[in-house]
């Protein structure tokens, strides 16, 4: 429990060792949620306050969390029309996240809001894989620390997806067994995070993979 409570806490760290002096906004839109995911946790799990509204701070929590997100994604998708679609289903989904949470009576997990954003999120990250694989001067985009912070985004998302959608049929007992689900997610996206700021150090920077497509292969 120690060790899901505290993984935010290891993005932050790498962040702050590798990421501090030179990364891009959307690196940093990642450190803050980061930072936010693990107030939320500790908040949520150790304050009388927290305990007694826990639902409630994760029904906030999951809208700021997915504006964050989509921020991201604007941030890294570089065409214009790309841009917009961000924008345009950001908003759709940020009205349905809003009005689904005011509507729900915040006493028990809403699945609905969970299983919108991370369909959401699945649906943007393959806008963002379109777009990388359709460039000819993109060829190692892994080499891009956005591209393993989406990837951590779209596994997450998938691996949870489908506990989501059935978690308002579960019983508490029957949540509680497969929440481990969400739990062992929730790592590995935080370790794939910490991965995308040691690409942003040591990686992104190398010589050759800056170079376009046509050069590698006129001069390897």
């Amino acid at each position: 429990m120690i060790l899901i409570l505290l993984s935010p806490l290891l993005p932050i760290i790498f962040f702050l060792a590798f990421c501090l002096k030179k990364s891009s906004k959307a690196l940093w839109v990642i450190f803050i949620y980061s930072l936010l995911e693990l107030f939320t946790d500790i908040f949520a799990s150790s304050s009388s306050w927290g305990l007694k509204h826990n639902f409630e701070i994760f029904g906030i929590f999951s809208i700021i969390e997915y504006a964050m997100f989509a921020y991201f994604f604007y941030l890294s998708v570089e065409n214009k029309l790309t841009k917009r679609v961000v924008i345009a289903i950001s908003a759709l989904v940020l009205l349905i996240l809003i009005i689904t949470f005011l509507k729900s009576d915040k006493k028990g997990f809403d699945s609905i809001t969970p299983s919108v954003e991370s369909i959401a999120i699945i649906s943007l990250s393959l806008i963002y894989f379109f777009e990388q694989i359709s460039k000819p001067d993109k060829l190692f985009i892994y080499a891009s620390p956005n591209f393993w912070i989406v990837l951590a985004s779209m596994m997450y998302s998938s691996g949870t997806l489908f506990l989501f959608i059935i978690s308002n049929k579960l019983s508490v007992k029957e949540m509680q067994k497969y929440w481990f689900i969400n739990n062992i997610s929730t790592v590995i996206s935080n370790i794939i995070f910490c991965i995308a700021f040691l690409v942003n150090r040591f990686v992104s920077r190398s010589p050759i993979l800056e170079k376009p497509y046509e050069d590698v292969l006129e001069n390897p």
